[in-house]
């Protein structure tokens, strides 16, 4: 697998306590969206059992000009997250790959039914931003799940590359939003989906978020009677 030395050129927070890191992307450097890479810190001022090293789905698209990821920050903070969001402009970090088969399947005529629970978004996102980029006609269809809109990161620009690319479209929904919130809410259930997706046994359906969401949703999905072979799954420990 590549090794890369990478360099920080930006950090912003797009969402309660998720941030998005922006690295120069090496030149030659390509990947399919979806995929994944371990970013490893050099010479970290701290460390702790968990290591050094993170996988990282790549938030970014191989058209675009960096590479970019993006994480959740939550309590308890390990010590390498502390490392990360605390890393100045222009420091380096280490990246192997990339790496990974969670990536879309190649026959547009089949449509996508992408789900995801909060960060569990980086891959879709990339998926979906690259199908925009090249006017795919490949039906997809986003459930994605938060707590509240303002834990929803880039609730916005999905919104946004729905209204662009009709292919694409996005149902958000939120577990404990206020009377302001008009999308759907509640946590992704069977109806939902039944709601939105007209043929259930056509899509291939991909999951994506915490080990015990990954877990409930692929159970879900197979008590639908959604065949195994149909249903694709990415979780990442220390989540």
């Amino acid at each position: 697998m590549p090794i890369h030395l990478l360099k920080l050129i930006d950090k912003h927070e797009v969402a309660h306590g998720t941030i998005v890191f922006v690295f120069e992307k090496p030149p030659g450097f390509t990947f399919k969206p979806g995929q994944y890479g371990g970013f490893t810190l050099i010479n970290p001022a701290e460390t702790d059992a968990k290591g050094i090293t993170r996988r990282f789905s790549l938030l970014s698209t191989p058209d675009d000009e960096h590479l970019t990821i993006a994480t959740r920050i939550h309590s308890p903070v390990t010590a390498y997250k502390r490392v990360l969001t605390a890393l100045p402009i222009d420091s380096q970090i280490k990246f192997a790959g990339p790496t990974g088969t969670f990536v879309l399947h190649d026959d547009v005529t089949v449509p996508a039914v992408f789900i995801a629970g909060g960060i569990g978004i980086t891959p879709f996102y990339s998926m979906i931003k690259y199908a925009t980029q090249h006017q795919s006609p490949q039906s997809m269809y986003l459930f994605y799940g938060n707590p509240k809109p303002g834990d929803a990161a880039f609730l916005e620009e999905l919104t946004v590359l729905q209204d662009v690319h009709h292919p694409f479209k996005l149902i958000a929904t939120m577990d404990k939003a206020d009377s302001q919130w008009k999308g759907e809410t509640g946590f992704i259930s069977e109806q939902m989906i039944r709601k939105y997706v007209p043929d259930l046994m056509l899509p291939i359906y991909y999951v994506c978020g915490s080990p015990a969401m990954v877990t409930a949703l692929q159970e879900m999905l197979a008590e639908m009677g959604i065949d195994e072979d149909r249903i694709r799954v990415e979780d990442f420990p220390g989540y």
